[in-house]
């Protein structure tokens, strides 16, 4: 009886662990968010603002805002757009 209630334990274990990752990994914004989000508002999407939408790492999130900004989006739009990269 003790063996079937550590491999359940294990079992519940293993599926708290993957279940949100199988469920969340589509909900993972992109560049292409960014883009057709500001592609929504009226903007061209050209070249400066593909690239800010690219931004990564650390620092990407205010990389993208001030590259945008430096663009001519405006700050409202900006914010909105960054946080769906």
């Amino acid at each position: 009886m003790r063996m079937k209630r550590a491999l359940a334990a294990a079992g519940v274990t293993v599926a708290a662990m993957v279940v949100p990752l199988t469920v969340a990994a589509p909900a993972q914004a992109s560049a292409a968010d960014c883009r057709n989000y500001l592609a929504s508002q009226g903007y061209i999407v050209g070249p400066k603002v593909k690239e800010a939408c690219a931004q990564t790492g650390i620092t990407g999130y205010q990389g993208c805002v001030q590259r945008l900004l430096n663009t001519g989006v405006r700050s409202e739009h900006a914010l909105i757009a960054c946080s769906k990269r």
